[in-house]
């Protein structure tokens, strides 16, 4: 009488069909894993693209703020372009004399001591008029400027304006957006970027930002923003 149970055939044969389900459940698993892992990549390039577009968007919205009267004046931009920056300027910090200025004076001696370090710029300011200077040495209350003012400012009537710069561009080497505040070391905005263009409408008041990553070519990231203290300071003019 046969024993009930398989032969080594029928063995054979289940073993090889059971090693192809497995073998077809991984390369399933595979598949769906590279699936969901160039979903999560894109997801986290779109968030830090945002991200970056949201934190220009705030620079953009801040340019000229503080400086209406030098913008009126015509001595400062809120927003100015290079080939290879953007920069936008703000008011920093409202600084007082502590004494009258001739014209050709380039020692300065401030109300208070100010942290401002050289290679700042600054603005000195009345109703009347304005000049904007580089800062050469500065030490406490005084600051030495890099060249002599032109005009005459009473100390009661006068503001000097430090300016604060932001600068946006493309580092090119790493494919990184950097943005730099003042004379800080550059921080990375975004990277993996193939290209990063920018543009100022000064006519219409419309500052225009874009840039494209290197994993989807095809898509352009865009941002236009109308810097509205720029506008309030011309309108007043």
């Amino acid at each position: 009488m046969r024993k009930k149970g398989f032969s080594a055939v029928e063995t054979m044969i289940s073993l090889a069909l059971f090693l192809m389900i497995v073998m077809a459940v991984f390369e399933v698993f595979g598949l769906a894993r590279g699936f969901f892992l160039k979903i999560k990549k894109g997801e986290e390039e779109t968030q830090a693209a945002m991200a970056a577009l949201d934190k220009m968007r705030i620079d953009l919205l801040q340019a000229g703020s503080g400086l209406s009267q030098a913008i009126r004046l015509g001595i400062i931009e809120g927003i100015k372009m290079s080939e290879e920056s953007l920069t936008i300027l703000n008011l920093q910090e409202t600084l007082l004399l502590s004494e009258d200025l001739a014209p050709g004076t380039q020692r300065i001696i401030l109300g208070a001591a100010a942290a401002i370090s050289p290679g700042r710029e600054i603005c000195l300011i009345n109703a009347q008029r304005g000049e904007r200077r580089s800062v050469l040495s500065c030490k406490g209350k005084v600051i030495v400027l890099a060249s002599p003012l032109e005009f005459f400012y009473r100390k009661k009537e006068t503001q000097v304006l430090l300016v604060e710069t932001i600068s946006l561009y493309l580092d090119k080497g790493r494919s990184t957006i950097r943005r730099q505040v003042n004379l800080s070391s550059p921080q990375p905005l975004l990277e993996d970027v193939y290209s990063f263009d920018f543009g100022f409408d000064a006519k219409n008041n419309l500052a225009r930002v874009n840039f494209v990553l290197k994993a989807n070519e095809e898509k352009t990231y865009e941002l236009l923003v109308f810097p509205k203290n720029i506008a309030l300071s011309l309108r007043r003019s």
